[in-house]
């Protein structure tokens, strides 16, 4: 199992509210924090999970089942650079050929 960074953009609120970390809480988000800037409303997660889809599928189930809507979810820095190392260029193009 390894540990994934992002964060949920909830659609519709414009605050974050302690009623909304517990019924995120209830829904089993128990790995998150939430806060929200400029009407902008997050979730982040810092979850584990077996791959990085897997986290946000389940996350984004969770933030559903407790009511809420996803906008759309965003990766944190260093887990966009860890994908981009996974998946990086080796500079080979034999095998285009």
């Amino acid at each position: 199992m390894r540990k994934f960074g992002f964060q949920i953009v909830l659609s519709g609120l414009t605050q974050a509210s302690e009623g909304l970390a517990h019924n995120l809480y209830d829904a089993g988000c128990t790995d998150t924090s939430v806060s929200s800037c400029r009407g902008v409303v997050a979730v982040r997660f810092l979850r584990e999970a077996e791959a990085l889809d897997l986290a946000i599928l389940d996350a984004c189930d969770q933030v559903r089942s407790a009511g809420y809507q996803v906008l759309r979810v965003e990766l944190d820095f260093p887990q966009v650079q860890a994908i981009s190392k996974e998946y990086a260029f080796s500079g080979d193009e034999s095998h285009w050929n």
